[in-house]
């Protein structure tokens, strides 16, 4: 195949399609090792096993091993299942985090001292609420199969949402006074970024290869988990401080 100008671009090489295929089937493998709670050393000498098998047969990891889904599923691997205490120390203040923000935000953006409560605005609400709650069973839909799955489920989420608010836009369930709202919210918030900042079950469980030793705690990686328990909180922040101020 030509360009305009008389250069000839090389058609894609059999190798290189391998090639990137097996870096996808390993990709699916590592995803798939970790929704079924597969610590990092073991999906480190799973992916350095299935790397040598591969070596050895000179077959592409397709014709050797099946779908990434099912050989994950079919290794004999130890699994540290989240205890229900501990998936409820993080979903807990997840949901208290959000509800605390969205109690800031409507407090700080209301102009009569008062904040009126629509069904609308409580159906956003619930419905940040029960995606976060219900985040760590709906990751495995999300990544696996094609991805117009959970485009076409957000989208449909979205739509309702936006069918109710015209609808029943004008419905207001109750309202509550502005400041304790914005008090008691960013309190909350802040309650759940100190809480998440110094837990002390937050060990990072990185992919090992074997003999090799784990590697020292970026910066940027401690920056970004900082960044992440308070997120919340300065969005409020922010947006508490602009309504005020302009």
């Amino acid at each position: 195949m030509e360009t305009r100008d008389g250069r000839t671009i090389p058609k894609p090489t059999r190798a290189g399609r391998t090639d990137r295929a097996t870096k996808r089937w390993f990709d699916d493998f590592v995803v798939e090792l970790r929704l079924q709670d597969v610590p990092g050393d073991a999906i480190g000498d799973a992916v350095a096993s299935a790397r040598e098998f591969l070596a050895d047969s000179g077959g592409t990891p397709g014709e050797v091993f099946g779908p990434a889904r099912a050989y994950a599923a079919s290794l004999d691997l130890p699994r540290h299942k989240e205890p229900r205490s501990g998936m409820a120390a993080l979903l807990v203040p997840t949901c208290l985090g959000l509800l605390g923000f969205f109690a800031v935000a409507a407090a700080v953006s209301s102009t009569d001292g008062s904040v009126q409560v629509t069904l609308p605005g409580l159906l956003i609400v619930l419905t940040g609420l029960a995606l976060a709650a219900c985040a760590p069973l709906l990751l495995g839909f999300f990544v696996r199969g094609p991805l117009w799955r959970p485009a076409a489920a957000l989208l449909l989420v979205f739509t309702l949402q936006v069918l109710i608010g015209i609808l029943a836009r004008d419905v207001v369930l109750f309202t509550l006074p502005a400041l304790p709202t914005a008090l008691t919210g960013g309190l909350v918030l802040l309650s759940t970024s100190l809480w998440g900042q110094f837990r002390k079950d937050t060990a990072p469980d990185p992919i090992l290869e074997p003999m090799i030793a784990p590697p020292p705690s970026s910066f940027g990686l401690t920056l970004l988990g900082v960044l992440g328990n308070w997120m919340l909180f300065l969005a409020a922040a922010a947006m508490g401080a602009w309504f005020l101020l302009r």
